[in-house]
């Protein structure tokens, strides 16, 4: 016969016991019913540009992956910081994904003390997609060929400047570890816009800029621009006969554009774990890898540890860069 005691211990258990099997069960149920409803990606940056275009083409596939709608929704403005702060708001139930970048998750925060989000603490990293090296050119108009003879150059004539595609961009902060690594002094002239300074490097009007490559590779297949050097630990395929900076020695020059995926911190782990499972999967399709090798984009397709290593690697450097140049962009 059962105790009384042993009674009273079960029935004191049984509220506990039913807490454990709802709070185990629950996610799970999530997960297999995920998703539920039309997808929103955003992307904090205008139609028609690289985060655009990699985002458009994941959300195609992501869709037939998933079965359900996945619409991508521009959101502009402040380096990427709007849409950025839209999405560390949002309900963390898989249902919006946004397409980070260095600017908003790694430089941005680090040079604007208000911003309202934190990358680490708000979001969740799902993969890093795809890098992109900076290249950097020079106008015809600055008697150089190599980079050791621009950098001669600059340091004997004090002559030099150098276009960005705005303060603390990472056009802008490239530059800048460049002219702390080879001591060379370039003027910045900071435009609005990649299309703008390039237009001005080819006029002559600007000496030098670090570009990426669906910027500059065409302008230097068509002989309007020369390119010296490229960022990252490989030569970029479609300029096969530009070193690295490694190669050539000044190691320090390795700032990379790159390309992820997050979503709001408390998003249930199976959830992101169907999404980085999904998201990679379309990122190593041969549709996105052509599509990539064209525009001089490198795919990654890396666990989510990476990329929250990148943020963090890069915000440092953001940080370090930004009190060496007295760089703070707060209104």
């Amino acid at each position: 016969m059962v105790s009384l005691r042993l009674l009273a211990l079960v029935n004191r258990a049984a509220p506990v016991v039913l807490i454990f099997l709802v709070t185990s069960v629950v996610p799970c149920s999530l997960a297999a019913d995920y998703p539920t409803k039309t997808i929103t990606m955003i992307v904090p940056f205008p139609p028609g540009g690289t985060a655009d275009a990699q985002a458009r083409l994941i959300a195609k596939g992501l869709a037939l992956r998933l079965g359900k709608p996945v619409v991508v929704d521009n959101r502009p403005g402040a380096g990427g910081r709007i849409g950025t702060e839209i999405a560390a708001r949002a309900v963390p139930d898989g249902h919006t994904i946004l397409m980070g970048t260095i600017s908003p998750l790694a430089i941005e925060p680090v040079l604007h003390s208000s911003t309202s989000y934190d990358p680490q603490r708000d979001f969740a990293p799902l993969t890093l997609i795809t890098e992109m090296p900076f290249v950097l050119v020079i106008s015809h108009d600055v008697p150089a060929k190599s980079l050791s003879e621009l950098i001669e150059y600059g340091r004997t004539t004090n002559k030099l400047t150098y276009a960005s595609w705005g303060l603390g961009s990472s056009s802008h902060l490239v530059a800048e570890l460049f002219k702390a690594s080879t001591k060379v002094a370039m003027l910045h002239v900071p435009y609005k816009g990649a299309g703008a300074a390039m237009t001005d490097m080819v006029g002559g009007q600007i000496s030098v800029m670090f570009g990426l490559p669906v910027d500059t590779i065409p302008l230097v297949k068509a002989g309007r621009l020369r390119a010296l050097a490229v960022t990252g630990p490989k030569r970029l395929p479609m300029l096969p006969d530009v070193p690295t900076f490694t190669e050539l020695k000044v190691p320090d020059v390795d700032l990379r554009a790159w390309f992820g995926f997050v979503v709001p911190a408390t998003t249930p782990s199976e959830i992101r774990s169907r999404l980085h499972l999904e998201i990679t999967a379309l990122v190593k399709s041969r549709e996105f890898s052509e599509w990539a090798e064209s525009q001089g984009v490198i795919v990654v397709a890396s666990t989510p540890e990476s990329l929250s290593q990148r943020i963090q690697v890069d915000s440092a450097l953001a940080s370090k860069l930004a009190k060496s140049i007295s760089l703070n962009l707060d209104d």
